[in-house]
């Protein structure tokens, strides 16, 4: 067969969205022809929405030094570099590419995705609004835009674009999340869960509208219809096994270390009814549990299921047992408290305040194409701002933020202005991080593992909740029935942290 009659088959079964059939024909192209670029470029675009970066960028290069002022390849090369996370080398072949085609409006709009994700935000308006003039029909553009403007509070701007992007694409569920977002913002929680429910009666299968409407049902303590709902954050439904009394439970790891503390609190439920409950403990948390009586059996983390009767992830807990209640912290082991004892005094006098800026994954740095599985939380509060808030400090300040970014501890530092003792490996060794937090006389955060810990030795923390809740903390009020004695300070729906930062610093002088 020739080359230009292979050509002609894989491109067929691209335009027919048969992948798995299309990129053997290309290979086939390329091994018979290493100079194709056009078989490279669209090799690469396979690999980048099979999710596999590395492999796209390769491809891609290739395309791109056979023909290298192909605004196209370029392009193409920038999207791979933004899904492998290489965001700044993302821009430079996105700008190179507007240099060979400036009326290209793909490249401006992946430009600005990838400053977004850099958090340039004035520079991804920029781009958006050049990639609106050159294409005013895009719904992808006008949402991303509109996403841009709610994280700066511009909600006023979003709406007009959020509208104009359902009208164009009415059953995404993007700018469905987007706009109950600003609704949330703008008209409060029973008009946002309005809006969503109003989303997935007509599009019942989009499983990331629905897992937002569980969050926000949730967040004011509607559990029965909440934890169904949540139950399709895994991008599909899940439904709830018949437990049966008397049988065996394997209860699966889910989401990150908070979360597997958070949603453990339901296993002495289950144990009432289940003749045996084990949990396939991810190594790091086992020293917690370890003696804590919560579930029969802390197995590893390679359970066989087969030696169970069913098998749960642990975040589907609150759906298999029908909760609407909000069960307590689980009391955990404390660690070598006295050891830490006699540690922070080195450190310094009491009273001790440990603080934590960042939790979760960004959002930002999520890839586009490929298997995403559950969309990650991430909160954060600057450095800078929280460091101005507990300036006045009487004792010693320890870090205990886990991966803090270069230079944020010296921040500190200097803002406080006193040395701030860098506790972060602590993350890693939990057993004697809940050996500190059992210790120190205030906790300060955005929600992280290390607030659940909190709860579980028995203390309380002060916890700084970023504009839209986690459904954990709610959607109003100073507390959380999920963690008692925990005092909540809220971001508005503005973004700014004023208030919120200021209250804290009044109730920590006092």
């Amino acid at each position: 067969m020739s080359l230009q009659a292979l050509m002609q088959q894989a491109a067929s079964a691209v335009d027919a969205g048969d992948l798995q059939r299309a990129e053997p024909l290309l290979y086939q192209i390329v091994g018979l022809n290493p100079r194709d670029a056009e078989a490279w470029h669209m090799l690469a675009a396979i690999a980048i929405r099979s999710g596999r970066g590395e492999e796209a960028i390769e491809s891609a290069k290739r395309a791109h030094q056979l023909e290298r002022r192909n605004h196209l390849y370029l392009n193409t090369l920038g999207i791979a570099h933004s899904e492998a996370g290489e965001l700044e080398e993302a821009v430079r072949c996105f700008r190179r590419a507007l240099k060979e085609r400036s009326s290209h409006a793909d490249s401006h709009y992946n430009l600005g995705k990838a400053q977004r994700k850099l958090e340039q935000w004035s520079d991804a308006e920029r781009s958006y609004l050049r990639a609106r003039q050159l294409d005013p029909g895009r719904a992808e553009v006008a949402n991303n835009l509109a996403a841009l403007y709610c994280r700066q509070g511009r909600y006023a701007d979003a709406m007009p674009l959020l509208a104009e992007a359902r009208a164009r694409l009415p059953d995404d569920d993007t700018s469905a999340a987007n706009m109950a977002i600003a609704v949330l913002a703008t008209s409060g929680p029973e008009a946002a869960i309005e809006e969503l429910s109003s989303f997935v009666a007509r599009y019942p299968h989009a499983a990331a509208a629905r897992a937002m409407l569980g969050r926000r049902l949730l967040a004011q303590g509607r559990y029965a219809r909440g934890w169904q709902e949540y139950a399709w954050r895994h991008s599909l439904q899940v439904t709830a096994p018949l437990l049966r009394p008397g049988q065996r439970v394997l209860l699966l790891p889910d989401q990150g270390i908070g979360d597997h503390l958070f949603f453990l609190r339901f296993a002495a439920r289950l144990r009432e009814r289940a003749a045996r409950v084990a949990f396939a403990c991810p190594p790091k948390i086992r020293p917690l549990l370890d003696g804590t009586e919560v579930v029969d059996e802390l197995g590893e983390a390679g359970c066989a299921e087969a030696q169970f009767d069913a098998a749960i992830a642990v975040g589907d807990l609150p759906q298999v047992l029908q909760e609407t209640g909000t069960p307590p912290p689980l009391r955990l082991n404390r660690g070598p408290v006295e050891q830490w004892r006699e540690r922070l005094a080195a450190l310094g006098p009491a009273p001790y305040l440990g603080l934590t800026w960042r939790g979760g994954s960004k959002r930002e740095v999520e890839r586009e194409f490929g298997a995403k599985g559950e969309v990650p939380l991430f909160k954060e509060v600057s450095v800078e701002l929280l460091a101005s808030a507990i300036r006045d400090w009487r004792g010693t300040v320890l870090v205990l933020q886990r991966f803090p970014a270069a230079g944020e501890i010296e921040t500190l530092s200097k803002i406080l202005p006193r040395a701030a003792h860098d506790l972060s490996p602590l993350n890693e060794q939990l057993l004697d991080m809940a050996a500190v937090l059992s210790l120190i006389d205030e906790y300060v955060g955005v929600s992280n593992a290390n607030m659940h810990i909190r709860a579980g030795v028995g203390k309380s923390a002060r916890v700084l909740v970023p504009f839209p809740a986690e459904f954990r903390w709610m959607d109003d009020g100073d507390g959380s029935p999920w963690f008692p004695g925990f005092k909540v300070y809220r971001q508005p729906p503005s973004r700014e942290w004023a208030v919120a930062l200021g209250a804290l610093r009044n109730d920590l002088s006092t």
